[in-house]
């Protein structure tokens, strides 16, 4: 095969002539090194499915439990999922957009709230369980509760006043669905049940605990 040499063209602009030369061997290398990267890029976290996108490590990181749930619909030409916007979650608990908009029209969902949920719940007490509940606790909640419950950003969770429900099923709810009108996000789409529930089982030990620094009484006292 002829060596290939550079080649001075006739093309010119502004009195600067066009050089056809070979481009870098280096450059070369990177650029086909990119294609393959990109190609084993898509089939290991688009085709197979194997590696974990942004917003799973995202969930990984808050909730070491965190499975992912595969996603149902149809694979373009059978290989790549179809799209789905950032926030499609059809895991989560409907909300009232979501109804709006769902599969099946609003008839087929049925939103579920603090209001409409009905379930009643009962304190767990097994010291596994309670030790699984304050390591949730201090890995997502002692940033506004602070780490022995004496408050911050949020209310003191150790002393007799409540601004929210202070029973077992009031404090699941409470983490359950949140507060986001007072900053409190709700938890069910993040946490598990039973994680919420080992949760507010720890929260129900820290009352009458007197940790230091504690946040000035809010809300109603409670006597029970």
């Amino acid at each position: 095969m002829a060596e290939y040499k550079d080649e001075l063209l006739d093309h010119d602009f502004d009195g600067i002539q066009e050089l056809d030369n070979n481009l870098p061997r280096w450059w070369l290398g990177l650029f086909y090194f990119s294609i393959i990267w990109g190609a084993l890029y898509m089939l290991y976290f688009h085709v197979l499915d194997i590696g974990y996108l942004q917003e799973e490590e995202y969930r990984s990181e808050v909730n070491p439990a965190y499975v992912r749930v595969p996603e149902g619909g149809e694979r373009i030409l059978g290989l790549l999922p179809e799209y789905r916007s950032p926030l499609y979650s059809p895991h989560r608990t409907p909300t009232p957009y979501s109804r709006e908009y769902g599969e099946g029209g609003p008839a087929a969902v049925v939103v579920m709230t603090a209001e409409t949920d009905t379930a009643v719940y009962t304190a767990v007490t097994e010291p596994t369980l309670l030790a699984a509940g304050k390591e949730a606790f201090e890995k997502n909640c002692v940033q506004c509760h602070g780490k022995f419950g004496e408050g911050g950003v949020g209310p003191n969770l150790a002393d007799n006043y409540w601004l929210h429900p202070s029973d077992m099923t009031g404090v699941v709810k409470s983490i359950k669905y949140g507060y986001p009108a007072k900053g409190m996000i709700a938890w069910r789409g993040i946490l598990k049940p039973d994680d919420i529930v080992n949760v507010a089982s720890f929260v129900m030990t820290l009352r009458g605990t007197n940790p230091p620094n504690p946040k000035p009484p809010q809300g109603d006292l409670v006597t029970e």
